[in-house]
């Protein structure tokens, strides 16, 4: 019998241990990741045992009637246990409905975990989706994905971008200073778009000393002058870009052709996949064809990020 418990301060420990032994589980649902912006989120993950042993997890909010896989994650789909079968899943979400069905939670929006990140296949949400729930997909975006162990050929024009920069003498590496590419990526946004990060300096810088290891910046400079960077977010099987930008002189001397031929060509050309993000707007209805154009310039092809929708009954 599966038993539904929401998760507390308590389970600390125990979530976190999960979600490095799951076969789909990253740093985004670790504890240590997705409470840093607890204030503005009504928590209510859930956790899946079966017999005590604990075999799933769901972070999630609640927001009036509505359980939403957390507005604050990328993703956030279920995450599995190794030993979790079809069968078994198909039973925790007639549960998980019967759950909701007591707290009188009348609508799930749910964002699965795209294949790329799975060590092990673990797509058996989506099949109950489909044969349990009934779900309606809502909203799908794009990203932009190298597979490393076929990548296609870099279009002329980031080639001849990356070897431009070489040659003017623009040097990439990793870097620390998260305070001027801020300045570039927020510069950009209001700019371009009127918008602002997800995240502002004082979070990145605090995720940043969080996750060493796993949040990166690499930054193009020339003679000192920072021209562009791209934050990576590091993860077993997906190393993706959190965020891109350069400044208008960046963009003129190619700065981000520079970095990602670093970045795909050398440091991480044995990761399984570079997640180079997403390049839609209004829920995935409108592509930005210039900025998807540029990506699949350095190899990369279609990835979906979906989110599906059920009414409980």
């Amino acid at each position: 019998m599966i038993e539904i418990a929401k998760y507390t301060k308590e389970h600390h420990d125990e979530w976190n241990k999960f979600v490095g032994e799951s076969k789909n589980g990253t740093f985004l649902i670790d504890r240590h990741y997705m409470d840093y912006h607890s204030d503005r989120f009504n928590d209510c993950s859930l956790m899946f045992y079966e017999d005590g042993v604990l075999m799933a997890l769901l972070p999630a909010n609640l927001s009036g009637d509505t359980l939403y896989s957390h507005q604050g994650l990328t993703y956030g789909g279920l995450i599995l246990h190794r030993l979790a079968t079809t069968e078994w899943v198909m039973n925790l979400f007639r549960e998980l409905n019967n759950w909701l069905r007591v707290q009188r939670i009348e609508r799930v929006v749910y964002k699965p975990i795209p294949y790329i990140y799975n060590l092990v296949p673990a797509d058996e949400d989506l099949y109950a989706l489909f044969s349990v729930c009934q779900a309606r997909l809502s909203a799908r975006n794009i990203a932009t994905v190298i597979d490393t162990k076929s990548p296609l050929k870099w279009k002329r024009d980031r080639r001849y971008g990356a070897n431009k920069a070489h040659t003017d003498g623009i040097i990439t590496s990793l870097d620390d200073d998260y305070n001027g590419f801020w300045k570039i990526l927020t510069d950009n946004l209001h700019d371009k778009y009127d918008a602002r990060p997800v995240h502002n300096l004082e979070e990145i810088s605090l995720l940043k000393s969080r996750f060493p290891e796993q949040i990166r910046l690499y930054t193009a400079r020339l003679n000192g002058e920072m021209l562009g960077g791209t934050l990576l977010y590091i993860t077993p099987q997906v190393v993706h870009a959190q965020y891109i930008s350069a400044s208008q002189r960046g963009k003129h001397l190619h700065a981000i052709d520079a970095i990602y031929r670093q970045v795909i060509c050398e440091d991480y050309a044995q990761w399984p996949y570079i997640d180079l993000g997403t390049s839609n707007e209004e829920g995935g209805h409108v592509l930005n064809a210039s900025l998807i154009y540029q990506k699949e310039g350095f190899g990369g092809r279609g990835v979906c990020y979906d989110t599906y929708e059920w009414e409980v009954r």
